[in-house]
């Protein structure tokens, strides 16, 4: 059984993340941990102690009946029984209390929504997302507002040919083996790109040979001018259900590659998200 951690703010998003986050706990048979997280507010001198301690135990409160209320409509979103759902408050800072909550209940993966950046707010829920996946051990799902509800069945991995890819790789297909899925492994082969051409070949032909045995995994390189263009391209293609990437800090050109394509599918695609850790 495992173990997925889904935190929400309530928002119309967040419910429609859950509906995700269902699907998935029904796939791997996990259990669901929903979180909320909440701070004090800036007080004032002329504010006292008894003022500050009413607000926390009112907003405890208003958060236990706002989280049943959202438990009862994941249980009825999903095909989940009310024993395998449970509900957490924390309070402190939103990024730090989704990576100690998801370390302390051991959790296989992270399920969040998030949605496109059209103003401050926004661009700060997307922040936090990205701030998860950077720093999250285990893997982190990251929803759309706009994404559909596919049975994940066709992933479309974004190799960026740094480190191990060969077990970078294995990684996500083990990963995803419940599911049955097929994914394609693909590098976009850019103006930028810092590897030679011959270690580019290289690299892609050992690919090609580790996993040339199994059926459900493609291996493909693409020339393009931009990785972004590149996959965008790619995606209207092959039409895959989640783009997954690799997150690992290897070198200043990477941070760039994995910041252009995150925030480009973070706050304008509508294609679910999948990162892990090489």
């Amino acid at each position: 059984m495992k173990i997925i951690l889904f935190p929400t703010d309530f928002s119309e998003n967040a419910v429609h993340a859950s509906e995700y986050a269902g699907m998935l706990a029904e796939k791997f048979k996990a259990n669901v941990f929903i979180l909320n997280c909440y701070s004090t507010p800036v007080v004032s001198e002329y504010q006292v102690s008894y003022d500050i301690d009413n607000f926390v135990l009112h907003t405890k409160k208003m958060l236990e009946e706002n989280l049943d209320i959202f438990k009862q409509q994941l249980i009825t979103n999903s095909n989940l029984s009310e024993d395998r759902i449970s509900c957490i408050i924390e309070y402190g800072f939103v990024t730090d209390s989704i990576l100690e909550t998801a370390k302390n209940i051991n959790a296989d993966m992270i399920v969040m929504g998030t949605k496109g950046a059209s103003n401050v707010l926004d661009k700060w829920i997307g922040t936090t997302a990205q701030a998860v996946m950077k720093q999250a051990q285990c893997p982190v799902w990251v929803i759309p507002e706009k994404a559909n509800f596919n049975y994940p069945q066709k992933f479309l991995y974004a190799a960026d040919l740094l480190e191990d890819e060969i077990s970078a790789s294995q990684k996500l297909i083990d990963f995803v083996k419940p599911l049955q899925a097929n994914c394609k492994i693909i590098h976009i082969d850019d103006k930028f790109e810092i590897n030679p051409i011959n270690e580019i070949g290289e690299k892609i032909n050992d690919l090609k040979d580790e996993f040339k045995d199994d059926d459900n995994v493609f291996v493909r390189n693409i020339k393009r001018d931009d990785v972004v263009e590149g996959l965008e391209t790619y995606i209207q293609t092959y039409k895959p259900d989640v783009l997954a990437l690799a997150v690992h800090e290897k070198s200043f050109f990477n941070s760039i590659f994995q910041q252009s394509i995150t925030n480009h599918f973070v706050y304008h695609a509508d294609l679910p998200m999948l990162l892990f850790r090489k």
